[in-house]
């Protein structure tokens, strides 16, 4: 809406020289002319705004107003005019909407070309009074300072409530502890223009364990990833009493005089001091920062640490101490509330696995243990001489083996237990083997996957692979197959290939539905193609978490 006065300051202006209540000057037509252009000018803005829904002014739109109005006063009566109040509107709208520095930007302009401008096109030289210029110049800065200050400190408390909103958003708890530390560490190095911003944890324990996150401008996307780190770094991180948030500037050259501005605050007591530089003069020295800002993490009964904001290029000043110390309780209350979510989903989990555990024992391997111990009688029934009886051994080999599998994943459901990352290559190789000796299917294992390789991502690929062969051998006649396991820079390639019984140019219709409910949970893609070679193909790629 502040568009709208821009209009009654132009029509304003108008109405005042054409009521000859200021003098237009020698330059009557260019007053006027000038003047009405303005006038059409605000009127386009104005309309423009309104169908756009008012949104925040441009930046050229104040600079365009101190032209107008510096050659207005230029033209009616130089420093005497009256038009030197309309200087404040383009100051209003650059503080209010841009903050201080435009605003200062703003005034330093105004008072400059008012004065220069205004004493050079003076209409009588012998007319001009200084004392009344150098009055209005001290009102502009005074004011102008003023209004820059409000309207700086408005936009601050905005910023600082959106960082806040941010920070309790509960919809980032959906993303887990690493993730919410990640984003609010980036948060907070987009708030303070900061170069690095570091949440050291100390964990509960025996013994405790000591977590670092860092999210830097050099290293993007970095602040999620939870680094172990020794209890001797921690403790150097660590130096400040639990109570103590620490503001830190040192010299920026080492030609200056070794000033340095430091304030300590026991958050606790509410209490400035001076104490503490040698310790927060460390901290700055082993983050490599001229600058640092710091406050405790503190949790009754649970995860202690602190979080630190550091720049090379900024100091920070002693009242963001209090503000960040606020952001971090917030931060430390979404943080609280994840983990408690996550105990309680995990406990209803464990139950949940601890009950399809038994109803696997007595449902699954209980009648495959019957079914064993039938044809084990079978076979004694049979003799050993029969030619029967070793395909019935066989029979009695593959059942006890599949009790073995069966016992097994249900250890794993009960205590959730996943497969090592460097035992996957073993196990695919082992699985094809008993395919090749059991159904003469001969499968070619290939597998280039690091032992470094995420467990659940091994247990999932592995599930992923026993699927694709058993889709083999129930819905085709082939007597060949491959597996292809390789890892990529982001993701985790699978591939199962058979030969077709018919080389086909058409591409195959069937979406194996398990492998793709499996890919789509760990957030892969499943796809399914024929090669040139008659192989149908069906290749899944995960992400490597």
């Amino acid at each position: 809406m502040l568009v709208l006065m821009r209009c009654l300051l132009a029509f304003t202006a108008l109405a005042l020289l054409w009521l000859e209540e200021v003098d237009p000057g020698e330059f009557t037509r260019v007053t006027y002319g000038s003047l009405t252009l303005y006038c059409l000018h605000s009127a386009v803005v104005a309309l423009v705004s309104y169908q756009s829904g008012w949104p925040a002014p441009s930046r050229a739109l104040h600079w365009i107003d101190i032209v107008f109005f510096t050659s207005l006063v230029s033209l009616t009566e130089g420093a005497n005019s009256l038009f030197f109040y309309f200087f404040f509107y383009p100051i209003l709208i650059a503080s209010l909407a841009w903050g201080f520095r435009e605003g200062i930007a703003v005034t330093t302009a105004s008072i400059v070309l008012f004065f220069a401008l205004g004493l050079y096109f003076a209409p009588d030289k012998e007319l001009f009074a200084l004392h009344r210029t150098l009055a209005r110049v001290a009102y502009l800065f005074a004011f102008g300072y003023l209004i820059a200050s409000l309207g700086g400190y408005e936009i601050k408390l905005k910023r600082r409530l959106r960082l806040l909103k941010d920070v309790n958003d509960v919809a980032d708890a959906r993303f887990g502890f690493d993730e919410v530390v990640g984003r609010n560490l980036d948060r907070l190095l987009d708030f303070y223009a900061a170069d690095s911003s570091l949440l050291v944890l100390k964990h509960p324990g025996d013994p405790p364990r000591f977590v670092l996150y860092q999210a830097s401008r050099r290293k993007p996307g970095q602040g999620s990833i939870a680094n172990a780190i020794t209890e001797s770094a921690a403790r150097a991180l660590l130096a400040l009493p639990e109570t103590i948030g620490a503001s830190y500037r040192g010299r920026w050259a080492s030609w200056l005089p070794r000033i340095r501005r430091h304030v300590a605050i026991d958050l606790a007591r509410q209490v400035k001091s001076q104490a503490f530089l040698s310790e927060s003069e460390a901290l700055a020295n082993l983050l490599d920062a001229r600058a640092l800002l710091t406050v405790p993490y503190a949790r009754p009964g649970s995860t202690r640490g602190r979080l630190f904001v550091a720049s090379a290029r900024h100091g920070f000043p002693p009242i963001e101490i209090e503000f960040l110390a606020q952001v971090l309780d917030a931060m430390a209350a979404v943080l609280e509330n994840i983990v408690l979510t996550e105990q309680h989903f995990g406990k209803a989990a464990s139950d949940e696995r601890a009950a399809i555990a038994r109803d696997l024992h007595d449902t699954t391997i209980q009648p495959y243990i019957g079914l064993k111990l039938a044809l084990e009688a079978l076979q004694r029934e049979a003799g050993e001489r029969e030619p029967i009886s070793r395909r019935i051994g066989e029979l009695v080999e593959m059942a006890g083996m599949t009790v073995q599998d069966l016992r097994k994943y249900t250890r794993q459901i009960r205590e959730r237990t996943q497969m090592p990352g460097e035992a996957l290559a073993a196990a695919v190789q082992m699985h094809s083997e008993r395919l090749t000796r059991f159904y003469g299917i001969v499968v070619d294992v290939a597998c280039d996957v690091s032992a470094q390789i995420d467990g659940q991502l091994a247990t999932e690929a592995f599930q992923m692979v026993s699927e694709g062969i058993s889709n083999v051998l129930r819905h085709t006649a082939a007597k060949s197959a491959f597996v292809v396991l390789r890892e990529e820079p982001s993701t985790l390639l699978i591939q199962i290939g058979n030969a077709a019984p018919e080389p086909s140019d058409a591409a195959p219709t069937f979406m194996p539905r398990s492998i793709h409910e499996r890919s789509l949970a760990l957030g892969g893609t499943t796809a399914v193609g024929r090669r040139a070679d008659g192989y149908t193909l069906v290749e899944v790629r995960l992400p490597l978490k």
